[in-house]
């Protein structure tokens, strides 16, 4: 391929992270906006969950389908979706409709996340990747920086529908380059769609419906989540068991047997969880125990969006040099390090402080990540890599879900009366031994792969 072509491409992968992340990240600014515009009579929380949920759902079911129909036609139903999608939200005049095309609009992200996964691992050989992903990832810091202003700016001078219409010139922009830029090389593995992939896909939403529903669950009631969890873990369990007999499994199977497959997507899952326990809980200390601003409050995560960046930039060279094993043990015990010295802070710290300690979090997280994904994506063929893609891409969903749910029952656990300082040592403390036991699992993994 060109290197125009390649160029164009990279710049529709980028627009279309890019999209997805602001979208993650804008709509929070109007949330009491919308809530107002319908009354304050309804739950804000369906608007974030509702995409959550569905772009999860969609997740290994448009990665798998990728790999079987084309990445182009599944990127661009993708977009196409999400656009739609968006569009519609913007337009909006009753809640329920809203939070209707918030599905929407996740199932098309389901089709867009993984996929660019996928596109990096196809274009771009594994010594770059690193620098890519890491140019790829600064999209998600750009609109972490960016999204609070300008959501905060479109609300106050227009409406809230609008942090929905900024997204829309992206994602046209992005289903042009794709089509006249991107020709896939392979035609389509299969034309078919049989009953059976049907019953599968059908049992695997299922299970992932349950168990997300569980993790949601816990924070209100225990034992109802409790439930919810178990019977999706079942079900998913089963599933995996029928999956192993079946001639064209709808996940990655045999990539599953590789030990060192499931390792780096179980420190996927802990390192992005560990990952909410600093980008709420921080921002949140800044707020009631320092009795700063929101906007300091934001600030405080710049840092950690500069070396996130830095970090992914870095990670193939690095883990070249030393090795990737060696450099996920570096980076555990620098978040070790970081979630120690926050659980043991005083009301009094300084603010320069957490500045500080964001930009080593950022470094470590980016760094472990990327590494994580692309090790990861490294065990993928021609023929599945956008299924293993959107399976590592839901490894980072579900962590993120279920430890920021997790983090909340630790917080509400253990705050005592008029003392949250308890509540936030526990998180960190919590965020801490989950990296001691991601670094336990790398640390006693032999394989050279590593």
């Amino acid at each position: 391929m060109g290197k125009i072509k390649k160029g164009w491409l990279l710049l529709a992968i980028y627009l279309a992270t890019f999209m997805t992340a602001i979208e993650s990240t804008i709509v929070v600014t109007a949330a009491n906006a919308i809530s107002l515009s319908f009354n304050g009579n309804v739950s804000i929380s369906l608007l974030f969950s509702s995409y959550l949920f569905s772009s999860a759902l969609s997740t290994p079911v448009m990665s798998r389908l990728a790999d079987q129909y084309g990445k182009k036609r599944i990127f661009l139903f993708g977009l196409s979706l999400f656009v739609l999608g968006t569009f519609l939200c913007g337009m909006s005049h009753s809640f329920s409709l809203l939070v209707l095309f918030r599905i929407l609009q996740g199932i098309g992200a389901g089709g867009i996340m993984p996929i660019t996964f996928a596109l990096i691992g196809e274009l771009f050989a594994y010594s770059s990747r690193g620098k890519i992903m890491g140019l790829n990832n600064s999209a998600w810091g750009i609109a972490s920086l960016i999204a609070p202003l300008l959501g905060g700016l479109l609300v106050d001078r227009f409406s809230w529908h609008w942090v929905f219409f900024i997204n829309i010139p992206f994602g046209l922009l992005t289903i042009m380059i794709i089509l006249f830029f991107y020709t896939e090389e392979k035609e389509n593995v299969s034309s078919k769609f049989s009953v059976d992939e049907l019953v599968q896909y059908s049992i695997l939403i299922l299970g992932l419906f349950a168990l997300l529903a569980g993790i949601q669950l816990l924070a209100v009631n225990f034992i109802a989540g409790g439930i919810w969890f178990s019977i999706g873990l079942v079900i998913l369990f089963f599933f995996m068991l029928s999956e192993k007999k079946k001639e064209e499994p709808v996940l990655p199977v045999d990539t599953f047997r590789i030990p060192g497959f499931l390792l780096f997507n179980i420190v996927t899952f802990l390192i992005n969880g560990v990952l909410m326990g600093f980008q709420v809980y921080v921002p949140l200390w800044i707020q009631t125990q320092l009795h700063l601003s929101p906007t300091l409050a934001g600030l405080v995560l710049v840092p950690s969006s500069i070396f996130f960046i830095t970090g992914s930039f870095l990670s193939a060279k690095l883990g070249k040099a030393i090795g990737n094993r060696s450099l996920l043990l570096i980076c555990m015990s620098i978040l070790f390090a970081v979630f120690v010295v926050l659980g043991l802070l005083t009301q009094d710290t300084p603010y320069v402080v957490f500045l500080g300690l964001a930009g080593f979090s950022g470094f470590g997280v980016g760094t472990a990540v990327t590494t994580s994904v692309l090790s990861a994506q490294a065990f993928a063929t021609e023929k599945n890599i956008s299924t293993v893609s959107g399976f590592i891409t839901l490894c980072r969903t579900l962590g993120q879900s279920f430890m920021i749910t997790v983090f909340g029952l630790v917080f509400t656990f253990f705050t005592k009366e008029n003392l949250l300082t308890s509540g936030y040592h526990s998180v960190y403390f919590t965020a801490a031994i989950l990296v001691v036991l991601s670094g336990i699992l790398v640390f006693h993994h032999k394989k050279k792969r590593l």
